[in-house]
């Protein structure tokens, strides 16, 4: 009897071994309020752009209409048929995996749950491939597009890399005051010591969607100094 009690108690121990390391993987899973703040910011920020807490195609025609005459970029050109191409992507995707009651609005609540759903992906992804490496560069294309396309915004320029200029002019469009932007740039540039590139602003924005880490650099290339 005293054998089958020890074996009995060890494999209920091994159940709850096993239960608390499940528990810590689906806890990282989950988005914390640190992310988010940063998912909202970017909604209210960057796509409501009427205000009205919800995203609908007409936001992403303002966006996009807005965006092009800034930048200059005229019907027929290069620039404005790949950026109404990355808008239309955009919003298909939030629609497939945002639009949950399919009422062609996306709701702040649901715009969470569209990076919850991504968040899960991500960590899946990372229990399977070999390196956590591979796994943090691994990004859905259409998101992989939008950055690019933030990275062109910015590139006011367009000589392929950011400037602390570039940075503040367009962010103050946004409602970013320029002591916060110029602050963000020093931030996540390290005083100057990184080139902003599109590699290194691709990296800066990942870390922006997905990390939890407070420290993060990317956590700054919105112009937003504190999500706490």
């Amino acid at each position: 009897m005293q054998v089958f009690r020890a074996i009995k108690e060890f494999f209920l121990e091994v159940e709850s071994t096993i239960s608390r390391k499940m528990g810590a993987v689906f806890a990282k899973e989950e988005l914390s309020e640190f992310q988010h703040n940063k998912l909202l910011h970017e909604f209210h920020t960057f796509f409501d752009l009427n205000k009205d807490g919800v995203l609908e195609w007409k936001d992403f025609e303002m966006a996009r209409e807005q965006i092009c005459k800034k930048s200059g970029w005229k019907i027929g050109t290069d620039e404005h048929t790949r950026t109404k191409a990355v808008f239309c992507d955009i919003w298909r995707y939030l629609q497939d995996d945002g639009d949950l009651n399919l009422d062609g609005r996306i709701t702040a609540e649901e715009w969470v749950r569209m990076w919850q759903n991504l968040n899960r992906d991500y960590h899946a992804m990372k229990r399977e491939k070999k390196t956590e490496e591979t796994a943090e560069d691994t990004i859905p294309s259409w998101l992989e597009r939008y950055i690019q396309y933030k990275f062109s915004l910015f590139d006011r320029a367009g000589d392929g890399v950011l400037d602390v200029d570039e940075f503040i002019y367009v962010l103050e469009d946004f409602g970013v005051s320029v002591k916060d932007a110029r602050t963000a740039f020093l931030l996540f540039t390290e005083n100057n010591a990184h080139k902003v590139d599109l590699a290194y602003f691709r990296l800066l924005s990942i870390e922006y969607f997905r990390s939890d880490d407070q420290g993060s650099l990317g956590n700054f290339i919105t112009g937003r100094l504190d999500f706490t």
